[in-house]
């Protein structure tokens, strides 16, 4: 369903446990042959697939902008990304790949050559989210097949179209069909998935909810194939989203051009981004110009036809989010903790308004007070809370069961340091917000998940070590 017009434009035949059976074991018979295959043929069709996805980016802008209401431009931002962070991954791979099997020597009276290798782990289950569906695929899909794995990428419901391009894509730049598979479904499929005996790894981006039943799943699954015995876990990799909190300290270099990086991070892509910033801390003393100047930057969004070009806030992707995210707000609002500093005009119901509130009061520090300040929004909504001091701010910051990303804008770059490496979180920012870099490993802590994409850490999550230990006859 299309998301700015409300109407059904497209079908797609969903998956149920026998078909997921069926593919698994399609998907393990096809991966024996593709880890045999060379390294270099692998990262070829992997290479492939990035140049595809550049070549082919309109087209799969397009269907993104009717599945999920991303503006067109944003869209299109998401796939060239995505062909860049599978380029980037793959020259990882081939760098560990390369290097995997170099001996590591010792000299015990005769030689002895010990050598690590890294393997495939098997076949991979990826159950990826609907607001950035082509990044999340690169992210997972394109080390994992890279390194020898099978994949099995359940896309979002909201977003199947998307992942039957990724798999057409994949097919067409050399990559088996039995290798990459995609299962169509919703939470039942997803279900499926994670029950099945025998995954090398499950990666999930997705709600708090849906993760824990997904990781339950999991691991009843591991523990039932053979009780008797240590269960065969598979690697696990848990996305599952955050309350990200911004400190803006009295010392920040320049009040306006803090508060256009975090407008920035809060507002693209509807606000629908896990490590965009839901909470912001601002001291008391620089409050009034950061206020003025993020609200400046909220009346410039421009809400509408997600197609046109000049259209930077789209639909909301579900269409029940408008009223979770309103009643969040009416909640801080009518509590008198929190006045209205901005709200825009919305288009239709589809749509949820840049809303600007500040907190006014003691008991607007007190983050678990609200479902604003302590839920996730997933949406144009932010609060802004004045402080007093660094500690204020920092005992506010931590006061979360979430732990994706934190950000501090200071001109002291040891404070901001200091400061984020007290805190529970994945990734750290220091004058920055909702960035990922392919060269870090992405991941959270808490109920934000566990587990790592991205980075040689991330890479190696879809592989499983094996050493080799060669000298002389030894007698113990």
């Amino acid at each position: 369903m299309n998301p700015y017009t409300r109407d059904v434009f497209d079908e797609v035949a969903a998956d149920d446990d026998l078909s997921v059976a069926k593919r698994f074991v399609k998907a393990s018979k096809a991966q024996e042959a593709w880890a045999a295959t060379p390294a270099h043929e692998r990262l070829a069709c992997v290479s492939r697939f990035a140049d595809a996805l550049r070549s082919n980016a309109d087209e799969i802008a397009a269907t993104l902008t009717d599945e999920m209401g991303k503006p067109t431009t944003q869209a299109k931002a998401e796939v060239l990304a995505a062909s860049r962070r599978v380029s980037a991954l793959s020259a990882i791979v081939e760098s560990e790949v390369l290097s995997s099997a170099e001996p590591r020597s010792a000299s015990r009276g005769n030689t002895v050559v010990e050598r690590v290798q890294l393997e495939p782990v098997g076949v991979v289950a990826h159950i990826s989210a609907w607001n950035y569906p082509h990044l999340l695929a690169a992210s997972v899909c394109a080390p994992a097949l890279a390194l020898g794995n099978a994949v099995l990428h359940k896309p979002s419901e909201k977003t199947p179209l998307s992942g039957a391009l990724t798999a057409r894509l994949l097919h067409e730049s050399g990559v088996p069909e039995g290798v990459f598979q995609v299962a169509q479904g919703d939470g039942d499929v997803g279900r499926a998935l994670c029950s099945l005996r025998g995954l090398g790894a499950v990666a999930f981006t997705g709600s708090r909810g849906n993760g824990g039943k997904a990781l339950r799943a999991t691991y009843a699954a591991a523990a039932d194939a053979n009780p008797r015995f240590f269960p065969a876990l598979p690697r696990t990799v848990f996305e599952l989203g955050g309350k990200d909190a911004v400190y803006v300290r009295a010392d920040v270099e320049d009040v306006a051009a803090a508060a256009r990086s975090i407008a920035g991070g809060k507002f693209y892509n509807a606000g629908q981004s896990c490590c965009a910033p839901e909470r912001i801390y601002v001291h008391e003393s620089i409050a009034d110009g950061f206020v003025d100047a993020f609200v400046a930057e909220a009346a410039k969004l421009q809400l509408g036809d997600p197609t046109l070009r000049t259209t930077t806030l789209g639909p909301l992707a579900l269409a029940s989010a408008p009223v979770r995210v309103e009643k969040q707000v009416r909640e801080a609002e009518e509590s008198g903790a929190f006045r209205m500093a901005f709200r825009g005009k919305a288009p239709s119901d589809s749509f949820f308004p840049p809303t600007v509130l500040v907190g006014v009061g003691a008991k607007a520090g007190s983050p678990r007070e609200f479902s604003l300040t302590r839920d996730e929004t997933f949406g144009p909504a932010v609060a802004i809370v004045v402080v007093r001091d660094d500690a204020t701010a920092l005992e506010l910051m931590a006061d979360s069961d979430y732990g994706l990303t934190a950000s501090v804008y200071s001109s002291d770059g040891e404070f901001a340091e200091r400061a984020l490496k007290s805190l529970n979180v994945g990734t750290g920012y220091v004058n920055s917000c909702n960035h990922v870099s392919v060269n870090l490993p992405w991941g959270g802590r808490g109920e934000s998940g566990h587990g790592a994409t991205l980075g040689i850490e991330g890479v190696r999550m879809f592989t499983k070590v094996k050493s080799t230990y060669a000298g002389a006859i030894c007698v113990m």
